[in-house]
Parts: C-alpha cells; structure tokens; sequence
C-alpha cells in the first residue's frame, strides 16, 4: 500500500493554494519516518548520499567540496545565478532529478545569499513537496525565517551566523490565522548575544552567532576564519550524517590505533597510517610545544625524539572519553618513571629516576576517518614538581611579603584523585587545602575543643604518677622522610608499649 504524503498534507489544509502562503511548524514529530536515512538496516543497499552545495559566484571553495566528498558524499555545486523564479524550480527539481528512492533525502549546504533563499523557500512546507530534503545548513544568511517557527520534517535545518559588529538581522515572516500564514513581510530584529562560549541562539531551529566576518568558513577567501570553520563544521558534519546517513559521531577506533602504535607497539607504521594523507597533519604537546608539522615532519618526530624516548614503565590508564562528528576527546592517567629523556613532556632534562603521575586529555580532529590534527594537554608544574624541578616552598619576595606560604600547585595526588574517584567517592573530591581560609571555622572548631580539653586534663595524674611519681612517655613520630621518588612522607606514630619509668 503506498500514501501519497503530500496528498493527504493538502486535504488537511485545503485553502493553500499557491506558493507564498505556508504553514508555521510548531511542533513535529521527532520519532523515525520512512524518509529517515537509518528507517532501513545499515544492510540494506544506499549509493552515496546526495549534496549540493550553493553560494552566489559561477565557482566556490575547491578545499570545502573535497572535505565532504571525504566524507563519502556525492557533492554536486549548484550556483545562484539571478536566483528568482528559475533557482527556486531548481531547487525543487532536485528530488526528481536524483532518482531517489523511498528511503533516501538528499542535502544542502548554502553560503550568503543563497542560505537566504534556501531557508525561506523550504521553510515553506510546499517547497519540499516529496519530503527529499532531508537537511538544509545555512552559513552566513542575510535574512532567516521566523525564529519561532520550526522547519517542516524530515528537514533538518542549521544556521551559522557570521555577526562580528551586528546587533540585527532581516527575519522573514508572514500574517498567520488559524495557523495558515499569509502575506510575506520582513523586518528588522535584534540579535541576542547568544548562550555561552558557542553562542548557541535561542530559535525554533538550531543557530549560532560567530565572532567573524561573512565568507569565515571558505578557506580562500580573505575573510575565512580558521577557528569559527572548524567549529562550524562540525556542528554541520553531525547534522548531515544523522539526516543523509542516520548516525553523527566518528569512528574512534583510528585514535585507539594511534595511541596503540605510539606506546605499546611503538611501531612507526602503525602510528603514521593513522594520520591523514590529504591534508598537512600536525601533533602539538601544549605545554612544552614539541611535535610536528605535515607527514614527514611527523615521522622524524616519532621515529628519533617519540617512539623509543618513552621509558618501558609508561602506563596509560583511559579514564573517559567523549566522540563528537569529528572530534574524539579522551582523559588519560599517564604514569612512568623517569628513567631516560622524553622530549615530548620534559624536552633536554635528563633522568631523574622519579616517579610521575598526571592526567592527560587529548583532542584529535577528524577528516575522512583518519587524523588531520591532536592537541594534548596536561599540568606541567605537576610534572616538573614530581621531578624535583619546582619546589613549591620556594616562594618569590613579593608574593611572600603578601602572606604567601606555598606556590598552588599539586604534584601526584592531582591524578591520583581521578582514579580514586571512581573507588571511593569521597577521595575523588576536591579538598580546596590551597584556597585561603576555606578551612578557618574547621581550625578555629578544633582549636576550641583542643583548649577545652587541655582545661580539663590540668592538674589531674594517672595512677602510674601517683603511685611512682613518674611522668608518662610521649609517643613517638618519626622524621619526615622521602620515598625513592622524593615525595614527603611521615614515619607513623609508634604504638606505645609499657610506659618506662622515667625519674621525677
């Protein structure tokens, strides 16, 4: 049995009639459909997915359609032209065009004036009368739809606002009576600023407000914006693999190969198939700056300064890790003894035969299921503490004539915490010892009780005292003392025995 969709959307809303009245979407359903690329099973037989990509000039970015071409999509341009009647027919001749089949959408990606016109043409339901589109991502539009109103289903819409300098945008909007929208208007709204660090904005579709100029994410333009592309690209590459392919998160098991071949087989090749052949890879370690740039650069580093510079007690321990669309994040607890150089966390210092113990996170970037970049962080003044490097007792003059007594920083308990965390939810906490004050009531507390009690000991002798007139021992402490890998540490109190007498 088959249901001509469309059909029954008509019937049920028979007075819309002609192509500038459209129905605002205020809720839809969000659970599968047949126009949902994962309706079927991974199984089933799919040719690539369709893309089209669109912007105004006769040629665009070379660089952006190789990157989703990468990706496994069959990416066609398609320019803007005069735009008008002529780009909307064929906009909505792509459908037909491709020879999709039940279950396959096909994409668009549009820039500037053609983002404009996308959005406003499939905001109206009409526009995608074979339910095709399965997903629409918009970068820098000089006018948006509504903001209250959703875009029909199955499209999957997004929208990258370049709004350095802009307090205001041209929305698009129609009259609307018992849901039916009606004559086109548009107006000027203010912009808001947007939810945290991604200025994530507040719509009935998914928008962000970036810090850059229109042409931030085309890599040859002049205005192109490394930071605000990369970030832009990933939310797009999660929206259009979950329409066209029914899943958004990468494959993590290239970065399970890489970390694999740098520390436990330390195998050159194995490390460097990992890396990306299309584009310049590069491994920066943050704090000290060691790594490389592009391939061969790469296999000098691993080959004579990585691979053999890791001392055979190099422990890795994943504590979490989290996959975005092109993006694995893993936390690592990262232990050795120092017994040799390693140029990457502590470049030229010989060994110190210490033992380290800190938490590592590595970002890895994504292209093409192979890695384009990793970043690696970790807290250096820990390291250089547990190696005997940075003595936190040493105290600058200045900083030490304003009351300070220790440097904040925190050697192997720092990592330590993480691991412990997971046993023992208390010892996986914070204890804020270097903040200030943030124990003065506890200490005044224990100093009080420690006063009351020695208030009401005065005067009073044991038993021994009194028959032999003798004074009771104190317990023996140890000396603090050092481990073999420097750390301070105290001999615990003696359990005391017999008190020995002791003349008067």
């Amino acid at each position: 049995m088959e249901f001509n969709i469309p059909g029954i959307v008509n019937a049920a809303i028979p007075t819309r009639q002609d192509r500038n009245r459209n129905v605002m979407i205020i809720s839809s359903n969000s659970g599968g459909s047949y126009n949902d690329s994962g309706f079927l099973s991974s199984d089933f037989p799919h040719s690539p997915a369709k893309l089209y990509i669109t912007a105004e000039s006769d040629s665009f970015d070379a660089q952006t359609l190789r990157d989703w071409r990468d990706e496994g999509f069959n990416v066609e341009y398609l320019p803007l032209g005069d735009g008008g009647s002529a780009y909307a027919a064929r906009l909505e001749s792509l459908a037909k065009s491709n020879n999709l089949g039940p279950c396959q959408s096909y994409g668009i990606i549009a820039y500037g004036d053609a983002a404009s016109f996308c959005l406003e043409h499939f905001h109206v339901v009409d526009n995608n009368p074979e339910f095709k589109l399965g997903c629409l991502v918009a970068y820098y539009p000089a006018r948006i739809p509504d903001p209250r109103g959703k875009f029909p289903s199955p499209v999957r819409a997004i929208v990258h606002l370049a709004a350095k300098g802009e307090d205001s945008i041209d929305v698009v909007g129609h009259s609307q009576m018992l849901g039916i929208q009606g004559s086109r208007r548009v107006s000027r709204r203010r912009l808001d600023r947007g939810v945290g660090a991604g200025r994530a904005l507040d719509m009935a579709y998914p928008a962000y407000r970036y810090d850059a100029e229109p042409g931030f994410a085309e890599h040859d333009l002049d205005e192109y914006d490394r930071v605000s592309a990369e970030l832009a690209w990933s939310r797009s590459l999660a929206v259009v693999r979950r329409a066209l392919m029914g899943y958004m998160d990468a494959d993590a098991s290239v970065v399970d190969q890489n970390t694999d071949g740098k520390f436990v087989t330390r195998n050159l090749s194995q490390t460097m198939g990992t890396y990306t052949a299309h584009r310049s890879p590069h491994v920066t370690y943050m704090p000290t700056l060691t790594g490389a740039i592009d391939s061969q650069e790469l296999q000098r580093f691993y080959s004579e300064y990585f691979l053999n510079k890791n001392p055979p007690s190099t422990e890795l321990t994943l504590v979490s890790r989290t996959v975005g669309s092109d993006r694995v994040v893993d936390e690592l607890h990262v232990s050795f003894k120092h017994t040799q150089e390693m140029p990457w966390i502590l470049p030229g210092l010989p060994p110190t035969n210490k033992r380290v113990e800190v938490m590592v996170v590595s970002i890895v970037t994504l292209k093409a299921g192979k890695i384009c970049h990793e970043h690696v962080y970790w807290d250096q003044a820990s390291v250089l503490m547990q190696v005997g490097l940075l003595d936190p007792k040493m105290i600058p003059q200045k900083a030490s004539e304003r009351g300070v007594k220790k440097l904040p920083i925190v050697g192997r308990e720092a990592a330590r915490r993480v691991l412990q965390g997971f046993e023992d939810e208390e010892d996986g906490e914070a204890d804020n010892e270097l903040i200030p004050g943030w124990y003065d009531d506890e200490e005044e507390e224990e100093e009080k009780d420690e006063q009351e009690g020695k208030k009401e000991n005065t005067g009073k002798k044991t038993k021994l005292q009194e028959e032999k007139g003798k004074q009771p021992e104190k317990a023996s402490v140890g000396p603090e003392t050092r481990d073999e890998d420097g750390q301070a540490e105290t001999i615990p109190e003696r359990a005391k025995s017999e008190p020995k007498e002791v003349e008067a």
